[in-house]
């Protein structure tokens, strides 16, 4: 139930460089920012494609940003639900969206710590959409 599919992974250079653009929305819950945006085109079952990223400014060991980037992923496996990302239909959804996290701590924060960042900008993400 709690998987994360690589179909559920953002790979999109386009849909990437469109959350960053005019139309991307933020959501903040510190150490977490997350850029999202509806995709011009469904590919895939999921209704959310997510991507993760610690930048390398911050981080200057790959060890370090691989290391949050887990964490990341884990934390939203775990609580993807809040958003309902968590189920799968076989048939394509009538609208999808494009996730960016980004992690914009200074010092790599304990995994617990994050987890609950990312119930809280979920929560504050799934008012975004639903409004």
């Amino acid at each position: 139930m709690h998987k994360f599919h690589s179909n559920e992974r953002l790979k999109s250079r386009k849909e990437i460089g469109r959350l960053f653009g005019q139309e991307g929305r933020m959501a903040n819950a510190y150490p977490i920012r997350v850029a999202f945006v509806a995709t011009e085109e469904v590919r895939g079952t999921f209704p959310f494609q997510a991507t993760f990223v610690v930048p390398k400014r911050k981080f200057k060991h790959a060890v370090d940003r691989n290391l949050l980037k887990r964490r990341l992923r884990e934390a939203y496996r775990l609580h993807k639900s809040i958003i309902g990302a968590h189920t799968e239909d076989k048939t394509p959804p009538e609208k999808q969206y494009a996730l960016l996290f980004i992690y914009t701590g200074k010092e790599a924060m304990p995994f617990k710590y994050i987890e609950r960042k990312m119930k809280k900008v979920l929560a504050t993400l799934a008012a975004e959409i639903s409004s």
